[in-house]
């Protein structure tokens, strides 16, 4: 583009003779050039909204009390789908990406593309960021007192206490336990 357009900066006058065959060739490369430019960026607007997809936690919990296994199945249960679905859309950015290289043709080598590819790589570190983000703040909420008075919920667990001999006991125990099955173990 550069070389096309430097007759125009540097030789040539509004009044030139040969200045229509530049106009329309100028043209043309600016429209080409526009259209990647666009295409570049509706690519990257589409792994964005593949992004946003990934701010839902992963954990959700049901409003009412359920004892720690069930919770657990109900988590894995939602929690393989959704990894599945980042999974997906990995590859689609993969993708939109390999579309982008077809249609500029980049030198691979360049530092143009190489910093193309470090802003896209940025954008996905800071979507898996936001989503890990997201699902951490939602988990903190879910076991805050105060939070869960102020929105009104439910426990969370269904625990069972006993008195055996002099001993409160938990059932399940609310520490970590060998067998991974503590409270503790769950968070």
């Amino acid at each position: 583009m550069n070389k096309a357009l430097f007759p125009g900066i540097s030789e040539l006058k509004w009044n030139s003779q040969n200045i229509d065959p530049f106009i329309n060739s100028a043209m043309s490369i600016v429209t080409e050039v526009d259209g990647l430019v666009k295409k570049m960026k509706d690519n990257i607007s589409k792994m964005q909204d593949f992004m946003k997809a990934w701010k839902k936690p992963l954990f959700e919990r049901k409003m009412k009390p359920q004892p720690p296994d069930e919770l657990i199945q109900f988590h894995e249960s939602l929690k393989m789908p959704r990894l599945e679905d980042i999974k997906n859309h990995g590859k689609e950015i993969q993708k939109l990406m390999k579309d982008t290289a077809e249609n500029i043709k980049p030198d691979k080598k360049k530092i143009t593309w190489t910093d193309y590819l470090d802003y896209v790589n940025g954008l996905v570190i800071e979507g898996i960021t936001t989503g890990i983000e997201a699902s951490m703040d939602y988990l903190a909420n879910q076991i805050n007192i105060n939070y869960n008075r102020h929105h009104q919920l439910p426990p969370m667990f269904d625990i069972k206490v006993d008195l055996r001999d002099r001993d409160v006991v938990f059932d399940p125990s609310i520490q970590s336990n060998s067998k991974k099955t503590g409270i503790k173990d769950l968070l």
